[in-house]
């Protein structure tokens, strides 16, 4: 059973088999996931009638996600065949003068300032309706919204973006580029303006903080961290207008933007502190990603 999850260590992609797996997760996981939401609306008498991704969104996750990752599975099966081929560890941790906890913890500081930070930039485009749909619905069915953007979506994208994509780049190109190429796909699978800028940039943290740290959990921790924020912030305020930008519902809350620009100004401090932190005691040039040198000259 180990072995079988082990085999996409042996997978290690180039930049052309990352933009193939891109195309797996949009088209595959896309058309996989639409084809059996409209089975289910038509067989579950329950669903009839209704949007079935917002029925039950993690189900739906589940089902966009089962193509990508037995495609990357299968990939790494393929490639463990090869004795030419050595595994590079997903996870392999080295977290220099941090221990789990204080590393924890300036990761938790630093997804939530990121967000207030960036959030001029995300109020410049519009909600997509399926997203006010399914925060509207949130009061039904929060356990489900919790599930399925802060459990599944870390856990399955972190190791399609991170753990697969980037990891292969790095073993072949340069940090520059493994980071800039995953997080701008990472915007781009989310296939809308609203979250593509906020995805690039949180996208660019997580590269780079699984870059340094080499630890997939790091990268799932922050993700998990910026979606649960998103979710119970829409649950603790209920009057919260999905119509209206944050600028304009704090304004309405507060009777002024003041409280808005000092949040986006805290943000940007801790964000500036955190990362600063990170950098100074994170190792500064890990090479846990790179083939043996002997392998890497046959390969």
């Amino acid at each position: 059973m180990a072995n079988i999850f082990s085999k996409p260590k042996y997978y290690v992609p180039s930049v052309g088999q990352t933009w193939l797996i891109t195309l797996v997760v949009i088209f595959g996981g896309g058309l996989l996931g639409g084809a059996i939401l409209l089975m289910l609306g038509a067989m579950v008498p329950a669903m009839k009638g209704t949007n079935a991704a917002t029925y039950c969104l993690s189900l739906t996750y589940m089902v966009q996600m089962i193509i990508p990752i037995l495609f990357i599975w299968w990939m790494g099966h393929i490639s463990s065949k090869d004795p030419m081929v050595q595994p590079v560890k997903i996870d392999q941790p080295h977290i220099g003068k941090f221990n789990v906890v204080t590393l924890g913890i300036t990761l938790l500081f630093l997804t939530i300032a990121l967000g207030y930070f960036l959030d001029p930039i995300t109020d410049l485009f519009k909600m997509p309706d399926y997203f006010k749909q399914l925060f509207e619905n949130m009061g039904d069915k929060f356990g489900d919204t919790v599930i399925s953007t802060a459990i599944l979506a870390p856990l399955c994208e972190e190791f399609i973006i991170r753990g697969t994509m980037e990891r292969g780049l790095l073993s072949k190109k340069s940090p520059l580029v493994a980071i800039l190429l995953t997080s701008f796909i990472f915007g781009l699978i989310h296939l809308n303006p609203w979250q593509f800028f906020a995805a690039f940039f949180i996208g660019l943290l997580l590269g780079w903080v699984y870059y340094r740290t080499h630890s997939i959990w790091a990268a799932i921790f922050i993700h998990f961290v910026n979606n649960f924020f998103s979710v119970i912030s829409m649950k603790l305020y209920p009057n919260y207008d999905l119509n209206l930008s944050s600028r304009e519902n704090i304004a309405a809350m507060t009777g002024s933007t003041l409280y808005y620009w000092l949040l986006v100004a805290l943000g940007g401090v801790v964000t500036l502190l955190c990362i600063w932190l990170l950098n100074k005691y994170l190792p500064k040039h890990p090479d846990s990603f790179k083939y043996e040198k002997d392998i890497s000259t046959a390969l």
